[in-house]
Formats: structure tokens, sequence, C-alpha cells
């Protein structure tokens, strides 16, 4: 599994685009054309976190916390709130607060034709099974420990490491916040077989984060030793779709990231 088109393909034993279709009431062709549509933009997201150090540590944290493993693998997995909440999380994180996704799934409906409601409650659950599959991936290529470094590194520990992403405490309710309310409303409908609902309003953007250096590609930035950098870029390197996507429909969602995440 070496982009994200193969982690989706390879998910919950490479039934995870059937299981989710049966979820969401789509064909197979509509299935994976909503995550053929909805991989350029986690794409974006991720190249766009790997610039800056301190985010990088923070996906880097994401994979290797929660459950995503598990939602790689488990075929029922997506039925659960437990995924909602991990997902919206992984949304969060890549995309802020604020108007983005919504801009997303416009975008991506017009180029696919697929209810943006739908799209909507598909992203988190693609995002955790995507954060799943890249922790796997990199354990398979022998990478666990020197990602582990450099998360609790970057937090010092596991508690810091949580404080510093906005996770929750122990015992408190992953996905708070609007963005959770919107997306855990958007799934419990579907959950109890209700309509699909539409987007609701803009969210409230997020305070934008300061941008750091970001490292030279095949060198190591401060701090980070030759050894860690390889395995750096090697994650980086999944970080690529490799599902084709029009060249239109790619570019708009690179503009729609561009402009609601600029500053973070």
């Amino acid at each position: 599994m070496f982009n994200l088109s193969e982690i989706m393909q390879s998910a919950q034993g490479g039934q995870a685009a059937a299981n989710i279709g049966r979820q969401f009431g789509l064909t197979p062709e509509q299935t994976q054309a909503a995550i053929n549509g909805l991989l350029p933009a986690f794409s974006v997201a991720l190249q766009g976190h790997a610039q800056n150090m301190g985010s990088l540590s923070q996906i880097i944290g994401t994979m290797l916390s929660g459950p995503h493993a598990g939602n790689f693998d488990d075929p029922s997995s997506h039925l659960t709130q437990q995924t909602m909440a991990a997902g919206t999380n992984v949304l969060g994180q890549l995309f802020g607060q604020g108007q983005a996704i919504s801009a997303i799934v416009q975008q991506v409906s017009k180029s696919t034709n697929i209810n943006p409601g739908t799209l909507m409650a598909m992203m988190p659950i693609i995002g955790s099974m995507l954060m799943g599959g890249l922790m796997k991936s990199a354990a398979n290529q022998g990478l666990g420990g020197i990602l582990g470094q450099l998360a609790s590194g970057a937090f010092g520990g596991a508690g810091g490491l949580g404080g510093a992403m906005g996770m929750p405490a122990q015992g408190q309710q992953p996905g708070g916040g609007v963005l959770g309310n919107i997306l855990g409303s958007v799934m419990g409908g579907m959950m109890q077989g209700g309509a699909t609902p539409q987007p609701t309003q803009a969210m409230p953007a997020a305070p934008p984060q300061q941008p750091g250096m970001p490292p030279q590609p095949g060198a190591a930035a401060p701090g980070i030793n030759e050894a860690m950098q390889a395995g750096i870029n090697i994650l980086t390197g999944m970080f690529n779709a490799g599902a084709q996507a029009q060249a239109a429909h790619a570019s708009a969602l690179q503009d729609i990231i561009n402009a609601y995440t600029r500053g973070r």
C-alpha cells in the first residue's frame, strides 16, 4: 500500500468500498467515484501538513492513536459512532473547523453527481480508514519505531500528544464542537435509516497556526537524524492520492483547501 488509493482498496480485506456502498445505498460505481473524488482532498491536506514538522508530528500521532487501525480492518466498524467520532477528529485536524469540508463535498458532488450530504457522512469513515492504513503501511515497512519517536518526542509523551492535538481526555467523547455536531447529525440520520441531510451553513473557521520551515526533500530537517528523515520521506510518499482524477477537479480541490487553510 503505497498511496491513498491502494490503502482504500486494501481496507477491510478489500471490501471497504462494498461495505461503504451498502451503508449509503450506492452502486459500486457510485461508491468508487465518491472515494476517488474525495481522495485528492485528503492528499492535498496531508501533503500540506507534511511541510510543517509540527503539523506532520500531529498527523503521525493521530495515526498511532485511536481506533483507526481497527477501522481499517473491521468490516463493521463504519457502522459505529466510535468510527464517526474518530474520523471527525481526523477531518478537524486535516481541514480545520471552518468551511473547507462543506466546500469540498460540494465540489466532489458536482464532479460525481452524488448527494453532498452522503459525501460529508463518508468523509469521517474514509479519514479514519486512511489513518489506520497509513499506520499499517508504515509499520509493515519497519517505520513504527521512528514514527513513534517523532510523535512522542514532539509532544512529550502520549498525554502531551493528546492535549496538543485537541484530542479528548480519557473518559470524554471525541468529535465535539461544531464539526462533530454537524457530522454526527448526518451520520445519526443515516444510521437510523433517515434521509440524507444537506450540509448545513458554513462552520466558523479555526484560528490560523503559524507555518514552520518545511524540511527539504531528502535532507534531514533540524533535530531530525537521517534515519528519521528517511522514514518521513517514505511516509509522506504515501500521501499521494494514487487514483486518477480529472485535472479540473483536482485543481478545484487544491484551490479550496489553499483558500480555507492558508496560514494554518
